[in-house]
């Protein structure tokens, strides 16, 4: 689970823009910059995710050589006194980059910056082989959120029956886990995509082998798998 702060960092920060430097050459500019207020209210997000998962979060900056990671790492280290139940780790986003693919394991829960959180989670989407498996939430502090898969809408092969619905199914889970706190009813649909990937059934994003089905199709099994959990009804 990577927990990406989205409204701070270098794509917001100021001062922004185009100008010359001392040899009148063009120069283009941004500034990488967190309030401690911002860190904090990601941080938390962030142990409460690792809280209801295996209790591991590793934040990942850059604080060997930016300021900004500095304060980063300064905040998210004492916040993690509020969360003794949950252990935490730091770590450099080059080496984050690097383990990712290495051991991907030996993470559970990572928290980040705007831009690092931008390139790992892209990466993190891989390892699963595809970005159509995976669920992704836009979290404020009021309400449930946003929650939709990490792609987009794939216009390229809209209306051929192509696209894999698992991203989406599993963003209903990410939902009621996260957005409603409805373990049981996530947990049903996980096991259910869990159940239909065990069979074999691969849409052509992740095809090897097994049963080559298309967007439809792995809805229905899906559902089908949904089905086979509910406690059969008892006539009289």
């Amino acid at each position: 689970m990577v927990v990406r702060e989205l409204t701070g960092g270098i794509y917001f920060g100021k001062p922004r823009g185009f100008d010359q430097d001392e040899n009148g050459d063009e120069i283009g500019f941004n500034t990488e910059v967190y309030a401690g207020y911002e860190i904090d209210r990601i941080a938390h997000v962030a142990f409460e995710t690792a809280r209801k998962r295996r209790g591991k979060l590793c934040s990942v900056d850059k604080a060997n050589v930016l300021e900004a990671s500095m304060l980063w790492r300064k905040r998210v280290t004492k916040i993690a006194s509020d969360y003794p139940d949950v252990e935490l780790s730091h770590m450099y986003v080059d080496n984050a980059a690097m383990q990712l693919i290495r051991d991907p394991k030996q993470f559970d829960t990572i928290v980040t910056n705007n831009i690092f959180g931008d390139i790992l989670s892209d990466e993190a989407s891989m390892i699963t082989g595809s970005i159509g498996m995976l669920p992704s939430a836009s979290l404020g502090e009021l309400g449930p959120g946003l929650f939709e898969p990490i792609h987009g809408s794939a216009p390229d092969i809209a209306g051929q029956d192509k696209a894999n619905p698992l991203a989406t199914v599993l963003s209903a889970a990410m939902l009621l886990r996260y957005g409603l706190g409805e373990e049981d009813a996530a947990k049903m649909i996980e096991n259910a995509v869990l159940e239909t990937l065990n069979k074999g059934f691969r849409t052509g994003d992740i095809f090897s082998s097994g049963k080559l089905v298309g967007c439809e199709e792995m809805g229905e099994q899906v559902l089908r798998s949904i089905d086979s959990q509910k406690p059969a009804a008892v006539g009289r």
